[in-house]
């Protein structure tokens, strides 16, 4: 017995296909490039630290130089190249040629769900290359802490196979709520404290980086160029406060840049996000990136259960869930993606009301 709408299933298939389709199509697969654009590897090649819409500022030779994309690419530069990637550069006179791309290890990328001027909602937008390590920073007041935000990151991160750093900055304004990060450090994720104001935990942060090509990526006002600028010495990037108004970040990073603050480490920053797309994802696949769940999703009576609108009775999930053992505000925050994803009818504050009872000690509150 099918645990939902059969045909609506089957739409929800259809579109994601679609979605997933489009998801794929990244610009270094055959026939994106020209032929013997992209090569394996190179011993001569230099960095990008900047994309323009027709040039990137790349750093080779221990020299800033501005390059163009060879024009048989026939690609706007800030659609074929990213910062993090290995290029290869020609100087014809005082101009610079990027002939080659080296392979990449890894290409992050979101789909937009927010419209802007410049992109419509469902657009690809890629923004980082070749990166070991993702900082996921959020503030420990304003703006407010949302872990939903985080889990949606950790999805996009493990699909990249990159790992995470969750970085509670603004520390020195925290409160008990934000023992909520336990639950990533119970799940041997790394969670690491830090203040700009007094530069409380960033030789901590900076243990993580040492050695690795980093991004830092966030929502907009949650610090983290005033992280860049900590860990940097220097007062170079463009900060910026949260509005009274709204409680929200500005955005002061407006494209991802590439700073080099020691012997092979590097930080790229990120434009704050506002909204993050998890769309693409199929509704089987959502739970393998709770990991959480799989002890006891195998003891569901059905083998596509997605433990949200099954009964309880057939849910070992669920059930798990009621007994404490599963994270309350984690399943929830499931339930949040899931519902997201299906347009589910059910109310899944009511799944958990279920579940939980009125005696809900959770922060759920740092969810909206």
């Amino acid at each position: 017995m099918p645990h939902y709408n059969a045909y609506e299933s089957f739409k929800t298939k259809k579109s994601l296909e679609k979605k997933r389709r489009a998801k794929e199509k990244v610009f270094s697969k055959k026939n994106e490039f020209p032929d013997k654009f992209v090569v394996n590897s190179s011993h001569d090649y230099g960095i990008v630290l900047e994309v323009r819409y027709d040039d990137a500022s790349v750093l080779y030779n221990d020299n800033v130089v501005v390059a163009k994309l060879r024009k048989d690419v026939n690609l706007i530069c800030n659609q074929a190249i990213f910062p993090g990637d290995k290029v290869v550069i020609e100087q014809n006179g005082n101009n610079f040629v990027i002939q080659y791309l080296v392979k990449r290890t890894s290409l992050l990328s979101r789909v937009k769900k927010d419209r802007t001027r410049i992109d419509d909602v469902g657009a690809i937008k890629y923004f980082a290359a070749n990166v070991d390590v993702a900082v996921i920073v959020v503030a420990a007041k304003e703006p407010p802490l949302h872990p939903k935000f985080i889990d949606r990151y950790l999805m996009i991160l493990q699909d990249n196979g990159i790992p995470a750093v969750v970085c509670l900055n603004k520390s020195d304004l925290k409160t008990d709520e934000e023992e909520i990060l336990d639950v990533y450090r119970d799940l041997n994720i790394p969670v690491v404290e830090t203040s700009t104001y007094d530069n409380f935990g960033i030789k901590e942060l900076e243990r993580h980086l040492r050695g690795k090509q980093a991004i830092f990526i966030g929502n907009s006002g949650v610090g983290k160029s005033s992280l860049i600028n900590a860990i940097m010495n220097n007062n170079q990037i463009k900060t910026s406060h949260v509005s009274e108004k709204s409680k929200r970040g500005r955005h002061t990073t407006t494209t991802s840049k590439y700073y080099i603050w020691n012997a092979n480490s590097s930080i790229i920053d990120t434009p704050g996000i506002r909204s993050l797309d998890v769309s693409s994802f199929s509704p089987l696949e959502i739970q393998d990136y709770f990991p959480e769940l799989a002890a006891w999703r195998s003891k569901c009576k059905y083998k596509d259960c997605l433990h949200y609108s099954e009964p309880y009775e057939s849910c070992n999930v669920k059930q798990e869930v009621a007994h404490g053992l599963i994270n309350a505000d984690r399943y929830e925050s499931y339930l949040r993606i899931l519902n997201g994803i299906l347009n589910f009818d059910k109310d899944y504050e009511a799944i958990l009301k279920e579940l939980l009872g009125d005696n809900q000690t959770r922060t759920n509150k740092l969810h909206r």
